[in-house]
């Protein structure tokens, strides 16, 4: 039996057992009524601080999107220390178990701009400090920036990186680490974390022999690294670098890598790459993020300064339920978005849910997606 069957076979009997406690105990009964937590949620088996309460059967994966310490916000961490960038969502990403973004940039002094590339990203070596003050656990370099400095810069990075603590996927030395899985503990259980790029400069993709990034370019290839993740984990987050910029609907291409990585065996799949915000799908009762939009950043427009943290709570039937934390970028750094601004926000992102047949509630200054109550096994 694999590790996944065995693992989340055990987590289902524990969760049968605690639902059924926490029914008895709050009085619960007809789906919907419940004493305490998010009111207004009706068909809610219980709220997300319940949720969150039973940690030992289920993991929950907290994400924002594009994070990029070079360009307009280098002077910013100057000025204000590695300790801001952060502040504001800081909360939100350590509500979860685990917190992932994408890291749009190399973290080095050294290497040079890619020569005819019209964006190059670099942010100083100690701008790693930033991701570990802001409780960032996991990160994909699989993008179109990774290596905008060069072979050499792309290796300071992973080096960087990996001195700070934090796990990186979608990248490696060669095309077997870059496909190849982190692993991370979420008490007691294996969350695997993949990732690939679909917008990709020439010398960017990883090869036997050197360094560089996992791509979509060959769609067995990815389909494969998810099934090999899930061989060693208990939950697979798959991170897709796609799309076309400034959309705020995915593309077809978009929707057909996302639901390859769901038959796949992905949990979770967060996308980045149209620095705006775009819908999430419900497919098979797994979340799918297609576009987190910017995070930390130096947007040139309005609608690329709209963000959102994702906290998804997974079983093992998949998503159990999702918050959204609406979020605005001021100052290059996300800032918790409220008051009408925020609701008005929230409203748009339901919008674009919709339009992907997926129902987001809005209460209390927060979204919620529903999915399944953890309450059996998955086959």
């Amino acid at each position: 039996m694999s590790l996944r069957f065995r693992s989340r076979a055990a987590f289902a009997v524990t969760a049968c057992l605690l639902l059924s406690v926490s029914l008895l105990v709050s009085g619960c009964g007809a789906a919907g009524s419940k004493s305490g937590g998010e009111p207004g949620l009706a068909g809610l088996w219980e709220s997300f601080e319940g949720l969150r309460a039973q940690a030992g059967n289920m993991v929950s994966v907290s994400a924002g999107g594009d994070v990029n310490f070079g360009d307009g916000v280098t002077p910013t961490l100057t000025a204000n220390g590695m300790d801001y960038p952060f502040a504001d969502a800081k909360d939100a990403l350590t509500y979860g178990d685990l917190a992932f973004v994408n890291l749009e940039c190399a973290i080095s002094s050294g290497g040079s701009p890619v020569p005819g590339k019209e964006f190059t990203f670099e942010g100083p070596p100690d701008s790693v400090n930033a991701l570990v003050d802001g409780g960032i656990n996991v990160v994909s370099v699989a993008n179109n920036h990774a290596k905008d400095y060069g072979a050499t810069a792309f290796m300071d990075t992973l080096t960087n990186l990996g001195a700070a603590g934090i796990a990186v996927c979608g990248g490696g030395a060669d095309s077997a680490q870059a496909y190849s899985p982190a692993v991370l503990d979420a008490h007691g259980a294996k969350v695997a974390f993949v990732a690939f790029c679909n917008i990709n400069p020439a010398g960017w993709p990883a090869g036997a022999s050197t360094p560089g990034v996992a791509t979509c370019n060959d769609e067995d290839e990815v389909a494969e690294s998810i099934r090999e993740a899930g061989k060693k984990a208990d939950y697979v987050v798959a991170s897709f670098h796609w799309g076309q910029e400034l959309a705020t609907s995915p593309t077809d291409d978009q929707v057909r890598l996302g639901h390859l990585a769901v038959d796949s065996g992905a949990d979770l799949v967060l996308g980045h790459h149209p620095h705006v915000v775009q819908g999430m799908e419900l497919y098979k009762n797994r979340l799918i993020a297609y576009s987190l939009g910017n995070y930390v950043f130096s947007p040139p427009r309005e609608i690329s300064s709209r963000t959102m943290t994702v906290i998804a709570m997974m079983g093992p039937d998949g998503l159990v339920q999702a918050r959204i934390v609406p979020m605005f970028i001021r100052g290059c750094r996300p800032v918790v978005a409220s008051g009408e601004a925020g609701a008005s926000w929230l409203s748009t992102i339901a919008g674009y849910c919709e339009g992907l047949g997926t129902e987001m509630s809005v209460v209390e200054g927060r979204g919620f997606i529903r999915g399944k109550p953890a309450t059996k096994a998955k086959q």
